[in-house]
């Protein structure tokens, strides 16, 4: 194999890589991919219906005794993070793609809805995802099975917000309600983040990968870290040099065309490292911006109770963790800040009790409280849109190395004035739906202490060759036949969740790259 030249190679598995590796071998692409974990077995490997009694320290590992792949939510596995995401599939609208045009922040994508449409309608066609036709202009909808009731808690709490004049809908999830040929129906376990045993919830391994190696057109080479793409004297992109996770033995995989999809921060860091005479500050960095523009969600949380819950009958009402979201709806509103947010909202989960630890007491009566109040717990997962800024970046630790000898990568998000007012303005959306809601607030997350999700940006995608790193079909302005498929390329993050986008985006780059073969230029 080491002699072989694929078409393709493509550096990652997961939602990125695994949509373009799929949709280029289904056009007769001849696929290598290269994925830095093992194959993993999502029937047998993960930890799904664990509880945390059945563990000495309550901690719920992620894979079983002896299995390797997902330590983290950011560690290697084939199937990427597609194998641990909790599935929600949101599409963007149009002040999404063009919101600096609208609001004066951000940056504007170099496409826009109507180019998205159609890929949005493939990706959900192929994964399955549920959800309801709500006819909401920010959020457009899409091609949808039903998706299952909201909970007591979930009805509750949209009914307080209705009375506020916030909307509360279904949260669309790339999760089947109905069986299909090959995958059956979620059966409700309430276990999404770690590894769905049936593959109910789309993985890319399993919904991607798996048929597309039928087509005799893609190659995975696993537990293969890849250090370094290469690329010849004429500036072509010839492949990749990679370590060997378990041996340590070094290999290379040749190909005529390559594609970046390892996620954000990771892809960002190999294209830093594969620096060489004609790019010494990364490779198809001549505009300077590789790493620039890191534009995260910042995350906020509100915790309470609902107080027509304490104390009812505990049931079986998990369902697929967060049934209920409260999509952007203050963009037509007069405020005094740019962009927007959205929150998942979770209601009677049993395997986010971390709460308890903040109650009060001590013995029967503090775990009497505990029991009370377990089916009445109400949590608002809050996201806001990132504005990029000069102080927010990814780069290179050169201080630093791995257990394969590579520079750690590092990411840098700082929130600014925006940020604060977003914040402060989601926090107080969820406070004032609760209370709504009869409820009564537990806490209220510090704005002095952030935390992030979604990792985006880094990898800018624009007209501009001297603003941005690749162009509208993702491929790099340096480099003719060099592609990032994966979070980094966006522009701008809006609030909503790009798994979705990212499929798009990359089932979108797969017909441009099969074409371009087709064309004879690559």
């Amino acid at each position: 194999m080491a002699k072989k030249v694929f078409d393709v190679c493509i550096v990652g598995s997961g939602a990125g890589g695994g949509t373009l590796a799929a949709h280029l071998a289904q056009r007769g692409v001849d696929v290598a991919i290269v994925e830095g974990g093992p194959t993993i077995n999502t029937r047998t490997d993960f930890n799904t219906h664990a509880l945390p009694f059945n563990f000495a320290n309550r901690h719920i590992p992620t894979m079983k005794a002896g299995k390797v792949g997902m330590g983290s939510e950011r560690a290697r596995g084939v199937g990427g993070k597609t194998m641990l995401w909790n599935a929600v599939a949101l599409r963007l609208s149009h002040r999404d793609f063009k919101g600096y045009t609208i609001d004066g922040a951000g940056a504007d994508w170099p496409i826009d809805y109507p180019d998205m449409a159609p890929y949005y309608d493939r990706i959900e066609r192929e994964v399955g995802v549920c959800g309801k036709r709500d006819g909401l202009e920010d959020l457009p909808d899409g091609i949808y099975n039903d998706p299952p009731p909201l909970k007591l808690g979930d009805l509750l709490l949209q009914r307080g917000a209705k009375q506020l004049g916030i909307p509360i809908i279904h949260t669309r999830k790339a999760t089947l309600t109905r069986a299909t040929q090959t995958r059956p129906a979620c059966h409700y376990c309430g276990n999404c983040m770690a590894g769905c045993d049936v593959a109910a919830k789309y993985n890319s391994a399993d919904v991607h990968l798996a048929p597309a190696m039928k087509t005799g057109k893609l190659t995975v080479f696993s537990d293969s870290v890849v250090r370094e793409v290469m690329v010849s004297k004429d500036n072509r992109a010839t492949g990749v040099r990679y370590l060997h996770r378990v041996t340590g033995k070094q290999g290379e995989i040749r190909a005529r065309c390559v594609a970046v999809a390892c996620a954000c921060i990771q892809s960002v860091g190999l294209l830093l490292m594969s620096v060489s005479s004609r790019y010494p500050q990364g490779l198809a960095n001549s505009s300077g911006q590789l790493g620039r523009n890191f534009i995260p969600h910042f995350n906020s949380g509100v915790d309470g109770f609902l107080t027509d819950l304490i104390g009812r009958t505990v049931v079986n009402d998990e369902g697929y963790i967060d049934h209920a979201y409260l999509p952007s709806y203050m963009h037509a509103q007069k405020r005094d800040y740019a962009r927007s947010y959205g929150v998942q909202i979770y209601t009677g989960i049993r395997r986010t009790t971390g709460w308890a630890r903040q109650l009060p007491g001590f013995g029967a009566d503090y775990k009497q409280r505990v029991k009370q109040r377990f089916p009445a717990y109400v949590s608002f997962q809050c996201f806001g849109e990132m504005i990029p800024n000069a102080q927010s970046f990814i780069e290179l630790d050169k201080t630093e190395k791995d257990e394969f000898g590579l520079y750690k990568v590092k990411a840098i998000a700082v929130q600014l004035e925006n940020e604060r007012k977003i914040y402060e303005a989601m926090n107080q959306a969820s406070v004032d739906i609760l209370k709504q809601a009869g409820g009564e607030v537990l806490s209220v997350s510090n704005f002095e202490k952030p935390t992030f999700n979604h990792q985006l940006g880094g990898c800018r995608m624009g007209s501009d060759p001297r603003t941005s790193v690749v162009d509208a079909y993702c491929k790099a302005h340096d480099v003719p036949n060099l592609y990032v498929v994966d979070g980094s390329v966006f522009p701008s993050s809006s609030e909503k969740n790009p798994t979705l986008t990212i499929m798009a985006l990359a089932a979108r780059t797969a017909d441009h790259i099969s074409d371009r073969f087709q064309k004879g230029e690559i």
